[in-house]
């Protein structure tokens, strides 16, 4: 010592001076252990608050999802994980408290058990009360300063990543993450009021120390250090309520969602929605009958004249059948009830429809004439007043008379073979029945003949200059709406000059040299020239004969 030579008695008085002082830093007074113990009771007892509080918003999630899956099913499922994770987290904090004290107790490990919930690989004490709480009332170890330090922090100042702090800092990271991202997708993001609360009361960010701690001190070193047991133990206690806090505010924030999507409308109108007004005696009439601001996941009761209507699997939505009776106009009356949001009271609204139920009807009208001709394609238009196009077929009888076919434009071509008479047969198809609409009958006839030309002449007079130069003899249709083409095949020029009668027979329809020359040079003013037995096919490719021209040359 710094003031002379000391006697043994006086070194022996020194040691154990510093050994007292020592005991005294290591000692943690009893008023200090009891405050962790009132704390730590108290925050028991508010988590125990919170679990039933949050059972409540679980069960209330639960019922809406019962009342309408469709519409719940998301926020049901989500709540489902949401739960599982908390319970985790918790489970896992308990853990920690459980081993920290079966450590410091040195309690006999027969005495404890694995909880499957976890994968059976955490240790737990069984008490005779069946849980873990009296375990921490019972503690018989308090105020010991190393264990707790030891299992959350271990050797290296929270360093490790085997330590029961640094694994604990990770699973609450990954629930904070998991919470913020779920409130963003409903509602709250980032800068939101709850996200900055969540991130506050799940902080797990490392600490900047002061005086001789000064340096980053690691968030496990700064929880979990330099406290005695029951410390320990609250400061767990408190993150059990922390994650039960954080899980209570997200279950409020789904439901919320679920509750603003709810029946909120500033205005309703009723509707009546019908494929068509219009039916076909003994045919059916439907209608779908609901609220233009309806949710579709909400069934409406809806009647018309005292019947409840039955809901339509494939839209959701009331429908209105009935069969058309009396031909005219027919009306009725329907009654919508709508359930209020979150109360025992109905909504009511009442509205009229009306539909018109006609005789069975058919037209059926030639685009171009009222026959069919044999050769020709023969364009048809067929409708149904009331029945789109695409829901309309058409068919010939008899067969053997020809075929009818649609084309591309969305009416019909007829194809006729024979002369005689034939029917064209509708068949509509009126919300997915097949009913026979009648039939009209047509008369089948040859294609007149055309009528033969000369430069463009039927006969009559000529110059010769003129007759030398035509080059061919032509078939043309007369007063005629289809577009028909006739070629001439064959025919025969004669004319009387002098003494002799000149003839000359051609096998197509071009006036040839021998013509030209041994008849149109040789005949003179008042000769008379004559285009005999003219032959022609047409479409059909039966040969027609066309009669005589008679020309006079001037």
């Amino acid at each position: 010592m710094g003031h002379g030579k000391e006697t043994p008695r006086q070194k022996m008085i020194g040691m154990m001076y510093l050994f007292y002082t020592a005991l005294m830093a290591l000692n943690v007074s009893k008023d200090v252990l009891d405050s962790f113990i009132k704390i730590n009771n108290s925050l028991n007892v508010t988590n125990e608050n919170f679990i039933s509080k949050n059972q409540i918003a679980y069960d209330a999630i639960e019922k809406a999802y019962m009342a309408n899956p469709q519409k719940v099913q998301k926020v049901h499922d989500l709540s489902l994980v949401l739960k599982q994770k908390a319970d985790s987290l918790v489970a896992e904090m308990q853990y920690y408290k459980d081993t920290i004290i079966f450590y410091a107790d040195k309690i006999d490990r027969s005495t404890c058990f694995m909880r499957p919930e976890t994968g059976s690989t955490r240790l737990y004490i069984a008490t005779d009360e069946g849980d873990t709480l009296s375990l921490e009332e019972q503690c018989q170890s308090k105020d010991n300063l190393d264990i707790a330090a030891q299992i959350m922090v271990g050797n290296d100042q929270g360093q490790s990543e085997n330590c029961g702090g640094a694994k604990l800092k990770s699973s609450i990271n990954s629930f904070r993450s998991w919470v913020l991202e779920i409130a963003a997708l409903n509602g709250s993001d980032s800068t939101s009021v709850m996200a900055s609360n969540v991130k506050v009361a799940l902080n797990t960010d490392d600490v900047v120390g002061g005086g001789h701690e000064a340096g980053i001190i690691p968030w496990a070193s700064s929880q979990f250090e330099h406290l005695p047991l029951m410390g320990v133990i609250t400061v767990l206690t408190q993150w059990q309520s922390a994650v039960r806090n954080v899980e209570g505010d997200l279950l409020n924030l789904m439901y919320g969602q679920l509750d603003a999507t709810s029946f909120k409308f500033n205005k309703l109108s009723p509707v009546i929605l019908a494929p068509s007004t219009y039916i076909m005696q003994g045919n059916e009439y439907s209608a779908q009958i609901f609220l233009a601001a309806f949710d579709t996941t909400q069934a409406l009761d809806v009647y018309v004249n005292g019947r409840k209507l039955p809901i339509d699997p494939a839209s959701g939505l009331p429908i209105y059948k009935i069969n058309g009776g009396g031909i005219g106009a027919q009306k009725y009356n329907a009654i919508i009830k709508l359930p209020k949001p979150n109360s025992t009271d109905t909504l009511s609204y009442t509205v009229s429809g009306e539909y018109q139920v006609a005789k069975p009807s058919l037209v059926v009208s030639p685009t171009k004439m009222n026959v069919f001709y044999i050769g020709p394609d023969n364009p048809v238009d067929i409708s149904v007043p009331g029945v789109p196009g695409d829901k309309i077929s058409a068919s010939l009888t008899p067969g053997d008379k020809g075929t009818i076919t649609k084309n591309a434009g969305g009416g019909y071509i007829v194809r006729v073979k024979q002369a005689g008479k034939c029917n064209v047969s509708v068949v509509a198809d009126i919300n997915g029945k097949k009913q026979n609409m009648g039939s009209v009958e047509f008369r089948i006839k040859r294609v007149p003949d055309p009528v033969p030309e000369v430069l463009g002449m039927s006969g009559g007079d000529i110059d010769k200059a003129r007759l030398q130069a035509a080059m061919t003899v032509d078939a043309k249709m007369k007063d005629f709406d289809f577009d028909l083409s006739f070629k001439v095949t064959s025919f025969t020029v004669s004319a009387q000059v002098g003494a002799y009668f000149l003839s000359e027979t051609v096998k197509s329809n071009r006036i040839n040299p021998q013509v030209k020359q041994n008849i149109f040079n040789k005949v003179t003013k008042g000769s008379k020239v004559y285009f005999e037995d003219i032959k022609a096919v047409g479409p059909d490719g039966k040969p027609r004969s066309l009669g005589v021209l008679k020309f006079v040359v001037k």
